[in-house]
């Protein structure tokens, strides 16, 4: 049976089509969480199709089936496994220099020519055959069994950002009160500091506003990240995100990383421990809560995460924006790109749609008798562009707002900024007024403005945010002016949850796309 076994392996090269299931295995271990299982089986599917043609296309030259096999299998690792090699000598080499385009393609190029030249001369395959077949056989089997022995969370802890190493569900205590609590984001609003110096704008009747109705408003908060997800899943696990430093180059991948950890956070799971009832009308997935709009413009989708090493991938995502722009541009590049960008403008009547949704649920939300305590959380495009509507709430020209200039027009901001406030007094009186005072509400900003274009900004304004509270009791000694959102939970948690965990120090992340 061996013997056998031995003999077919030498005899046929089946690495050729080993190759693309260990690829898309490997992948569905490694990005697990991120891709699923069926969307995995379907590109299995079509990356062994894509082979056997090229076998096919291959073997009408050479009419040598092993030859076309070692050649199939050469060329699919190089397209497969380009992101992989190339990030080998940037992260764990260091040696940037050979991961450049401009290096690592022409040898690859010069490599498998080389490595062409000699199957092509060679006559018996039976060793390499065994070797490979052998080798790819193995670590197929290895991730099998990891996947079958280990529990998915452990697969799934692995793309999560942050860990909770040093927090358990099971040591939280009883509370003594569970107020119903509001979690409202509005996304990009800037801080009082950055409107005046910025925008010449006094944004100080809306921080009165809030301060009649018993709010402590914050002088000088800021967000410990300037994307959504990043924001976001720090804020929700209440530490800072693993493996991401100050001023590091992150890639869509991350994100895609961040808005799992958003999906997995521990204060959704915290409230539901203690038989809260959750509401998510947010962009994000939460602890099987599905999100009202999706949002993944940053983020890669399930294909992408799972060809993210892949030649043409990479290549798509690091390179085509040179043949867009520049002395290298080619115009019908140029004019798909406009018809995306164009697809993609108008497709951001979504996120209006979406607000008018958010904005509706939160009127209601309030009133709905519940046997359990609410925790909503809400995040809405506002005053994010594109600037829908002016102060008095009419709406805006779309071919005028879908502009890019238009984030250069400070009138059109600030008048949308005006909205955006009536809508947040308008929400909180529902909120209050329901609740009889009796709702813990946060209003804050996952990051500050960002998209302001009419100048330069200095990295360090992104962060500048807003963040306002409400306790019922009134009691604000635990908060102080320059809290940052990483600290939002904690403070919470432990005023009325009886909790003890530890602040963190209030510091900003500054990532490059």
């Amino acid at each position: 049976m061996v013997k056998q076994i031995k003999s077919f392996l030498e005899r046929y090269g089946i690495h050729t089509f080993l190759l693309p299931v260990f690829f898309v295995l490997h992948g569905y271990k490694q990005y697990y969480g991120l891709v699923g299982i069926g969307l995995s089986l379907q590109i299995l599917g079509e990356l062994i199709l894509y082979f056997l043609v090229f076998f096919l296309v291959v073997f009408a030259i050479t009419k040598n089936l092993n030859k076309s096999l070692q050649l199939i299998t050469l060329f699919g690792f190089i397209y497969l496994f380009y992101g992989a090699v190339k990030d080998f000598f940037q992260l764990n080499l260091h040696a940037s220099f050979f991961s450049k385009y401009s290096v690592l393609l022409p040898s690859l190029i010069i490599l498998s020519i080389i490595l062409a030249r000699a199957i092509l001369k060679k006559k018996d395959f039976r060793k390499s055959n065994l070797f490979q077949n052998l080798l790819l056989l193995i670590f197929i089997l290895i991730d099998s069994i990891l996947l079958a022995a280990y529990d998915s969370s452990y697969f799934l802890r692995r793309n999560l950002l942050a860990k909770n190493a040093h927090f358990t569900l099971d040591s939280l205590k009883i509370p003594q009160q569970k107020p119903d609590v509001y979690f409202l984001v509005f996304d990009s609003y800037p801080g009082t500091a950055f409107l005046k110096d910025y925008m010449q704008f006094d944004n100080s009747p809306f921080n009165d506003t809030l301060k009649n109705r018993g709010f402590r408003v914050l002088a000088d908060p800021k967000s410990n990240y300037y994307w959504s997800a990043l924001s976001i899943s720090s804020n929700l696990n209440f530490e800072y995100l693993e493996s991401i430093k100050n001023f590091q180059r992150v890639s869509a991948k991350v994100y895609s990383d961040a808005a799992l950890t958003v999906q997995y956070s521990l204060v959704p799971k915290i409230f539901k421990h203690y038989n809260y009832k959750l509401y998510n009308l947010s962009v994000f997935d939460i602890d099987n809560t599905p999100p009202l709009h999706e949002e993944d413009f940053l983020s890669l989708s399930e294909r992408e995460v799972l060809l993210y090493n892949t030649l043409s991938e990479r290549m798509r995502r690091d390179l085509l924006w040179n043949l867009m722009v520049g002395k290298h541009a080619l115009p019908f590049i140029q004019r798909m790109e406009k018809r995306r960008q164009d697809n993609f403008a108008w497709g951001q009547t979504e996120k209006r749609d979406f607000n008018n949704i958010v904005i509706d649920s939160l009127m209601k939300i309030p009133w709905q008798q519940t046997t359990s305590p609410k925790f909503v959380y809400a995040h809405v495009y506002l005053p994010h562009p594109p600037f829908f509507y002016d102060e008095n709430g009419s709406a805006n020209e779309l071919t005028t707002i879908f502009d890019e200039k238009s984030q250069e027009s400070k009138p059109l901001f600030v008048s949308y900024l005006k909205y955006t406030n009536q809508v947040a007094i308008k929400i909180i009186d529902q909120i209050m007024q329901a609740s009889g005072g009796n709702a813990l509400i946060i209003f804050q900003s996952d990051h500050g403005f960002r998209d302001f274009r009419e100048r330069r900004l200095h990295p360090r304004l992104f962060f500048k945010n807003y963040s306002a509270f409400y306790f019922p009791d009134k009691n604000y000694s635990s908060l102080y002016d320059t809290m940052s959102n990483i600290n939002t939970f904690p403070v919470i948690l432990n005023k009325y949850f009886g909790t003890n965990i530890p602040l963190q120090k209030d510091t900003s992340v500054f990532v490059m796309k």
